[in-house]
């Protein structure tokens, strides 16, 4: 019988923090820290006049921004570095946040290049920049949740083209109304991912449960929890809504669904028009 003690918890606002030229740093998640070994997510704060500047190398790098202000440049384009905001960085590629008027807080994550067994056809790049108008808002069968997705190979946008150029990284907001929750799930690996996907939530706002087994804990704002491949798992709104971040490395896994709920995964775009129709999302 699984148990909490299969994962990870960790408070990123009392995690120890390192002083780097930027500002400073808290690792959260890796393989030294909770046995991920794809992923490494780390809170960083950007102090205000200061620039991060992110050098991929041979990786993939999501930054999120959390809060604060400033802008963000990759590739010659910018946006506004508001909360909701952020870059995907592929290898070989720079991207720059700058602060101003207030420090930034970000949330970064970082993965190996995907092998070509998990990228299949996909060209790995270019990067690019988002914000939530550019994201387009998703909602599941059930009415009770809804996420906007800033990494996501399947998400098609509203010209028709592909989101995220690799598999490397599947990430994005989620949002749960007072009383949602997934279906008690876990991930498990493919042929090209045999070990399955390193897996974290990162909570905002609101309060939530996170539950393994017959054991449950209750998470507060800023907490990220790491589920290794196949632990099965559910995350539950507790006494209101719930906004988290939501993150899997690589993005080549199966979900198996192991309660009875009849709508399980089941998600579609919100309609593009007033009294539209809703498009499902293919998550093939």
């Amino acid at each position: 019988m699984p148990t909490l003690n299969d994962i990870f918890i960790i408070n990123s606002n009392t995690a120890d923090a390192v002083e780097v030229p930027s500002g400073r740093e808290r690792t959260l998640c890796g393989d030294a820290l909770c046995g991920s070994r794809n992923l490494t997510v780390i809170r960083r704060t950007v102090s205000d006049g200061r620039t991060f500047h992110v050098e991929a190398g041979g990786d993939v790098h999501l930054l999120y921004v959390m809060g604060g202000g400033g802008s963000i440049s990759l590739g010659g384009e910018s946006v506004a570095a508001e909360g909701g905001a952020g870059a995907m960085v592929t290898p070989g590629e720079t991207a720059d946040f700058r602060a101003s008027g207030g420090d930034l807080e970000i949330l970064h994550m970082i993965t190996p290049k995907a092998p070509a067994g998990v990228d299949g056809d996909l060209p790995g790049g270019p990067g690019y920049v988002f914000n939530r108008g550019k994201l387009r808002r998703l909602s599941d069968a059930s009415g009770g949740r809804v996420r906007h997705f800033c990494a996501e190979s399947t998400v098609r946008l509203g010209d028709g083209s592909r989101l995220t150029p690799t598999n490397a990284i599947q990430a994005g907001e989620m949002h749960y109304r007072d009383g949602g929750s997934s279906p008690y799930h876990q991930h498990v690996g493919t042929e090209a991912n045999p070990r399955g996907p390193d897996h974290c939530y990162m909570t905002f706002t609101g309060r939530g449960k996170v539950e393994v087994g017959d054991e449950s804990q209750e998470l507060e704002p800023g907490t990220l929890v790491y589920f290794p491949p196949s632990v099965p798992h559910r995350l539950r709104a507790l006494d209101g809504p719930l906004d988290y971040f939501e993150i899997q490395a690589w993005r080549s896994f199966k979900t198996n669904v192991l309660s009875e709920e009849e709508l399980g995964l089941k998600w579609y775009y919100d309609a593009e028009t007033e009294g539209g129709e809703r498009a499902e999302w293919d998550q093939s």
